[in-house]
């Protein structure tokens, strides 16, 4: 095996055992399907009987669990070691963590099982028949897929909005230090697919910086990573000077690979044979006719520049063209490092825009230019990773010899991950010095602001009004189109397509690696939270902190930011295939969500809910999960008397199925369980609505598409949380839907005695749930279910309101009115042990901050934060009860 490799770059693997392995560099391969009962070859070659021996020293059958877990590592460094033999199979062995979830996920018990009667018959060939030695299917299926959708047809705008921005950002009124931005976003939000589409308009030239040992796609360059990240960076002045040198050659590269294009191709669209002078009296009707010649070419040369340089990629390798195109790169880099010899890197620049355009017709006096050339950058942050102080790293010396091309209509793009986004400062320390802040931010030229936009929904499937039925929505395959490309993508591509492997692609990109969501996981628990409760962050120092690794890790999306973090908005999506993997992760957990979430670290910067909606969404979401236990796994949807059942107590629930409306339409004075016999919900998540128009029977529909509850945003006067309902027998419309509302209170004052005005004020035409008689939109009012959650009230139980005096025979709408008071068994049935929990954080949920718990110290003792939180309490003089 090569061992030219840098350490970095190679797997992670352990040490040697008893001086009979050594670290040896990872073999690359063309990854293909896992070869079936490979391992009999392998068993004839010498080192098999070494390897035997040294596992059967340290393994014995006495050894209790602990001491089989610790020597596990060992097992696997000899194991792994011994595959790596064999070319078909070393591309699909596990790394150390995988081997580890692979075991848990095995039962460790069984595998510990086998290792012991393996020990007893000396029959250790079995053990390489073992398949937690081996890549989870859904790894080595991912590489695949990705591979096949990277060739996909692109569905959606994103690249040309990305177009349109560079164009924007190019513009001569602006004023920025250089023509460079990040593209900024969380995994598989298809940031390289975009750029890898806007290169069949605008010639653009990808370089991949990511490390050969970590998986992903596009591959890694490299031997241009090598060069830059891995060079003389021991001084500034020697990475300004190889910097220069590196920007001069691929300038003057990709000009010459594209006149030996233009030289060698067929059907070259031609350019106008014009010169300066007959453009400057030219016509505005004549410069846009010859322009479109030479925008013409352009796409020509785009789209057969990457088709040569992406042609034949898989996840290990760029393919020739590529290689030679960064060899002859670096090539001229070298010379002129050499020779001692400047590169002019504006002369440079003016010639590959020269020969792109000319007689500049595409530019443009004002408002944005089209770009003639676009240095793309993927996983961009390795250019920050050096840096040894808050003086200069590689990002900042690159930033600067761009500064030379600030005039040409040529842009650079740094895509990466919006947790390593706040390392690209546009000067030095501007993070941790305010003067420094002010001077920049009142001063020219400033940085442009990042590019978060990203492709949202454009693999979804067709949702047209009354098309779809609820059973069809709860299929993995619907729900892995909605949200980002990632795993519709994955999904179209994936042969055989299997629902289990593409959760479990989710569940590990959730996780950022794990498959289980372990105890001590507190990043990993808070995505799951996220997804599915639709958490927000507080805006202070630490829950940016947190918001950054959540996007750059677990899959939050970023919806907007700034160079300086003056805005960072993120979000979690309307994703349910994200959602439902939190859903297993958290059952499989046996832990409940509020649990994660009251006793989470990071609770202090999340957005709790003055009125207690977040304590509401949490007990909701445990009825619908328990609700759906029973259901097979394709199902997933509920009936409306599952859920209530699971809500609340079994007495209350038996009363609840033979009790009548408090109001009722004509003919619909029916017992609740014959109202809603035929009626089903579904969620997974929460979605959190800024327009009450969302909530009408309009849009209703839209929800069960995505598998949502709806939450309301903050001050909405007499609802806060909407929970679709429709007609199994229909299709998914909005004459199939009606509604649970419901209002969360956290005061004591509401008390076990209903307020009826609280459930007047969810009257469904009020809200717009359903329309006014006389209005355009005709809808049949369906019955609903008004709910008022008392969540503070020191009295606890549920209590059904009766029928008020009736001035007339019918109703306008048909609502069965229940009253739950207080966090106890005898409201909310399935609240078991976690009451402690749900009170905790119904407590949490009335204070906007944590100092008076002094969370931000884990050192610091009980006795000392009791003193000081006292101390600070008495300084909000009379904010609190317990002053």
């Amino acid at each position: 095996m090569s061992s030219n490799t840098d350490p970095q770059q190679t797997r992670q693997r352990g040490g040697s055992v008893d001086g009979l392995l050594t670290d040896q560099t990872h073999r690359r391969g063309t990854l293909g399907p896992l070869p079936q009962k490979r391992l009999a070859n392998i068993q004839e070659q010498d080192m098999i009987e070494r390897a035997f021996k040294h596992i059967s020293r340290i393994i014995s059958p006495e050894d209790d669990d602990e001491k089989m877990w610790y020597n596990l590592r060992s097992v696997w460094i000899i194991v792994d070691h011994v595959l790596q033999e064999d070319p078909n199979l070393e591309e699909h062995l596990a790394e150390r963590d995988e081997f580890f979830d692979n075991v848990k996920r095995k039962g460790e018990q069984d595998f510990f099982k086998s290792l012991r009667d393996m020990k007893k018959d000396n029959s250790w060939e079995r053990l390489f028949d073992d398949d937690v030695f081996i890549k989870p299917l859904s790894k080595r299926s991912m590489i695949l897929s990705a591979e096949r959708a990277w060739i996909s047809t692109f569905r959606g705008n994103a690249h040309l909005v990305l177009l349109e921005t560079i164009a924007d950002l190019l513009d001569r009124n602006r004023n920025p230090y250089a023509r460079l931005t990040n593209i900024i976003n969380s995994s598989g939000t298809g940031k390289s697919r975009t750029v890898d589409q806007l290169g069949k308009k605008i010639i653009t030239v990808p370089m991949c910086l990511r490390s050969e040992s970590t998986e992903g796609f596009p591959p890694s360059d490299s031997s241009l990573r090598h060069w830059l990240v891995f060079g003389d960076s021991s001084y500034q002045c020697n990475d300004q000077r190889r910097l220069n040198h590196f920007v001069y050659a691929l300038l003057i590269v990709t000009r010459t690979t594209l006149e030996t294009i233009v030289t060698e191709g067929k059907d070259v669209p031609p350019l106008p044979d014009l010169n300066d002078r007959n453009v400057r009296d030219m016509s505005e009707i004549e410069r846009e006719k010859h322009a479109s010649c030479v925008k013409d070419r352009q796409a020509w040369l785009a789209s057969t520049f990457r088709n040569l340089m992406t042609t034949g990629q898989s996840s290990k390798f760029s393919n020739t063209y590529r290689k030679k195109f960064y060899d002859d790169v670096i090539k001229l880099a070298n010379q002129r490092e050499e020779s001692r010899e400047g590169g002019n890197v504006e002369g440079a620049g003016e010639m590959l825009c020269r020969f792109v355009d000319p007689c500049h017709l595409l530019d443009s006096v004002k408002g944005p230019r089209r770009p003639l050339v676009v240095f793309a950058l993927d996983e961009a942050h390795v250019l920050t990773d050096n840096r040894a102080d808050d003086s200069w790293d590689l990002f900042s010396e690159l930033r600067r010899i761009l500064r030379q091309i600030y005039d040409l209509p040529i842009f650079w793009l740094f895509i990466s991950t919006a947790g390593r986004f706040n390392q690209f400062y546009p000067w030095p320390m501007i993070g941790s010095d305010p003067s420094n802040r002010a001077r920049v931010r009142n001063s020219n030229p400033r940085p442009l602001v990042p590019i978060s936009e990203i492709s949202f929904d454009d693999l979804a499937y067709p949702a047209l009004e009354n098309t779809v039925a609820l059973g069809r929505v709860v299929q993995i395959d619907w729900m892995s189109h909605l949200g980002r490309p990632l795993f519709g993508s994955h999904w179209d591509a994936m042969e055989p397509q299997r629902e289990t492997v593409l959760l479990d692609i989710a569940r590990w990109k959730l996780l950022n690696g794990p498959t289980h969501l372990a105890k001590n996981n507190r990043p990993g628990s808070l995505a799951c939270l996220c997804v599915r409760f639709a958490l927000e962050f507080d805006v202070d120092g630490t829950a940016l902190d947190v918001a950054c690794a959540q996007v750059e890790r677990h899959m939050r999306i970023c919806v907007a930011a700034t160079y300086e973090f003056e805005t960072f908005i993120t979000v979690a999506g309307s994703e349910p295939l994200l959602a439902e993997a939190a859903y297993e992760l958290m059952k499989e957990s046996k832990t409940n969500a509020v649990c994660h979430l009251a006793d989470h670290p990071d609770l202090h910067c999340v957005e709790r809910g003055r009125r207690g909606e977040l304590v509401a969404t949490t007990l909701i979401m445990h009825a619908y999960d328990e609700a759906r236990r029973p259901a097979s796994d394709n199902q997933r949807w509920v009936s409306v008397s599952a859920f209530m059942k699971a809500l609340l107590p079994p007495t209350e629930y038996d009363t609840l199925l033979k009790c009548r409306p408090t109001f009722w339409r004509t003919r619909e004075d029916k017992p609740f369980d014959e109202t809603f016999q035929d009626y089903g919900m579904w969620f997974n998540h929460v979605i959190k609505i800024e327009d009450t128009k969302m909530i009408s029977a309009d849009n209703l529909w839209k929800f069960v598409t995505r598998g949502a509850m709806v939450l309301l945003s903050n001050y909405q006067d007499g609802l806060d949380i909407v929970l679709p309902l429709c007609d199994t027998k229909q299709n998914l419309s909005r004459d199939s839907m009606t509604a649970i509302l419901i209002q969360v209170k956290n005061a004591e004052r509401f008390k076990k005695d209903i307020q009826e005005s609280l459930f007047d004020a969810m009257s469904p035409f009020d809200l717009g749930v359903f329309p006014e008689e006389g209005t355009p939109t005709t809808v049949t009012p369906k019955p609903v279910i008004r709910l008022v959650l008392a969540l503070a009230s020191p009295e606890a139980g549920v209590a059904f309101r009766e029928e008020p005096e009736r001035e007339s025979d019918s109703d306008t709408f048909t609502a069965f009115d229940i009253w739950l008071a207080g966090l106890s068994e005898a409201t909310f049935g399935k609240i078991g042990d976690d009451l402690v929990s749900y009170q905790y954080l119904l407590d949490r949920s009335l204070r906007p901050h944590d100092a008076f718990e002094l969370t931000d110290d884990s050192l610091m003792s009980d006795a000392t934060k009791k003193l000081r939180g006292d101390c600070r309490r008495r300084m909000a003089s009379l904010a609190l009860s317990d002053n």
